[in-house]
């Protein structure tokens, strides 16, 4: 069988949620024996790069120019597959081309533009909604990432369940683990964490929850005075109310004790979440929210909001779960955490044994046989 996989998201060299998602299942499908069964063709605009160039051989790569910012997939990628379609195209964000193939698989990381459509952009909302019904009209099958989301879905669009397939996402093992105390260090020096930090890692947008998040770390300054050397480090791209929430922390009177770091490679995020306090997940939607269980392989006692997937994705028990608009409870766990080094060392634990349920290795092998079984 001939399998298509649109590889443009994983192929992007500053990747988030999703294009580390394409990026580690196409490395994990690589190494599956049931691959082998197979030819495989990786469609991108750009060069295959950072590891994705390095093929076996029954994959191709299939380069489609396209100078245009955008409408790659609706346009580029549709031309190519009216002109030459593969039997079996994976999509592995949320946009179909305009022309798909018949046997086609999209993932659907999460409907929250539906559910909460207050927190994006109009045009998002527009975008993504057309984007999703386009899917639900197709005969395409859907992957989505969570129980919760798979829910979500047929509740929304009325859309069988037996179209839907469920993959939980995976943790790299073996980039993210507890970081040498010498990796930590340096890091800190350089980043400029002269204390104790607590730790959100993400795009830093206002549907992230990261102004109640703001709030509730001034709260627990307030109430630690002036000797208390707790800071919070806020690491990721800017996102959409990013200035609102750097006002935010210059009027909490506590600007100089919280670190925003813009995007951070791989390795300081590793070594970010393993010197942490706490990591800490404020959201107030998540499809899956694969950071706190990469703080877990790290180590590092979670935070968490109670909304959507969270905790059924991390684990009844296995974090200091909070509703996600009550600032107090969150200011309540932060001072636990600080404050208590049984509940720190009971959540590492509980972190370290939970997390080697999720592998790429896993999603791989689950994703071959829904592209393969038809």
């Amino acid at each position: 069988m001939l399998i298509g996989i649109e590889a443009s998201r994983a192929n992007r060299l500053q990747k988030t949620g999703v294009e580390w998602y394409a990026y580690r299942l196409i490395q994990a499908m690589k190494q599956d024996p049931m691959q082998n069964q197979h030819a495989w063709i990786m469609y991108a605009n750009d060069p295959l790069s950072m590891g994705l160039e390095r093929l076996p051989k029954n994959w191709h790569e299939r380069r489609l120019s396209w100078p245009p910012k955008y409408l790659w997939t609706q346009l580029r990628l549709s031309l190519e597959m009216l002109q030459k379609p593969p039997e079996v195209l994976f999509v592995p964000a949320h946009v179909l081309p305009r022309f798909a193939p018949k046997r086609s698989v999209v993932t659907i990381h999460d409907i929250g533009f539906h559910i909460h459509p207050e927190l994006y952009k109009p045009r998002q909302v527009d975008y993504h909604e057309w984007s999703t019904r386009d899917i639900i009209r197709s005969d395409a099958k859907i992957i989505t990432v969570s129980e919760f989301c798979k829910r979500e879905i047929v509740e929304s669009y009325n859309v069988s369940a037996d179209r839907i397939f469920v993959t939980h996402l995976g943790v790299d093992h073996e980039t993210y683990k507890p970081s040498a105390q010498a990796s930590i260090d340096e890091m800190r020096a350089r980043l400029q964490i002269t204390g104790p930090y607590l730790l959100f890692v993400g795009r830093l947008e206002t549907k992230k929850n990261i102004l109640l998040l703001v709030e509730a770390f001034t709260r627990y300054k307030q109430a630690h005075g002036t000797l208390d050397m707790v800071q919070l480090v806020l690491a990721g791209l800017p996102g959409e109310g990013f200035e609102e929430i750097v006002k935010a922390v210059f009027a909490s009177g506590y600007g100089e004790c919280v670190h925003i770091t813009g995007y951070i490679s791989e390795k300081d995020k590793v070594a970010l979440l393993s010197g942490a306090l706490a990591y800490i997940q404020p959201s107030l939607y998540e499809g899956f929210g694969l950071p706190p269980l990469e703080a877990m392989a790290c180590g590092t006692p979670v935070i968490s909001s109670n909304a959507a997937s969270l905790p059924e994705v991390i684990g009844e028990g296995n974090a200091l779960f909070f509703e996600p608009t009550d600032v107090e409870a969150l200011h309540a766990h932060i001072k636990t955490i600080v404050e208590n080094v049984e509940v720190q060392q009971s959540l590492r634990e509980r972190g370290l044994a939970w997390v080697p349920r999720f592998r790429w290795d896993k999603v791989a092998r689950q994703t071959l046989q829904i592209l393969t079984t038809w």
